[in-house]
């Protein structure tokens, strides 16, 4: 068993005083400890979906790679903006440092199942809008999936492969 906190650097007081960041990108810079997260996320889940919906900007290469190596059809959660398409849904949600919104674009053939993939669980609040997202157009949601809980919030339905 790979000990994936190796690979991730503690970065404090970023973004803001108080904040310890956890840098993934030693993670995704070794080949083997990438594809190792992305057979250990295929382990974890109970049902392949019909989508894997990846958060911005870090969820999408975690998504991106679970739909090449199962299946299934990729879609993207945005940040607010960053859109061109006028029919799209967005949310307003909080994170442990200020306020964000994040939306996802209306693509009426998209019906089925998904799993939405970020890279850290820290309040739950990026993830938990991103649901109301894709709830919103009607995906059902199977699974909830994170490489790294912050341990902020202990009590969550998101599944994840590092904790703190």
């Amino acid at each position: 068993m790979v000990n994936y906190k190796e690979f991730i650097n503690d970065i404090p007081n970023f973004p803001k005083e108080g904040i310890i960041y956890r840098d993934i990108q030693p993670l995704l810079s070794n080949s083997e400890t990438f594809t190792q997260i992305i057979d250990d996320f295929g382990r974890i889940i109970t049902d392949l979906p019909d989508y894997w919906v990846g958060i911005e900007s870090r969820g999408f290469i975690f998504a991106a790679a679970l739909s090449y190596a199962f299946g299934g059809g990729l879609r993207l959660v945005r940040k607010k903006g960053k859109l061109p398409n006028d029919k799209t849904f967005f949310v307003e949600y909080g994170l442990e440092y200020g306020n964000d919104a994040l939306e996802f674009a209306d693509f009426p053939s998209d019906v089925g199942s998904c799993i939405i993939v970020d890279d850290v669980y820290a309040t739950g609040g990026t993830i938990d809008a991103a649901a109301r997202l894709v709830g919103k157009h009607g995906l059902s949601i199977i699974d909830k999936l994170c490489v790294v809980d912050i341990g902020i919030k202990p009590h969550h339905d998101v599944k994840t492969l590092i904790q703190y």
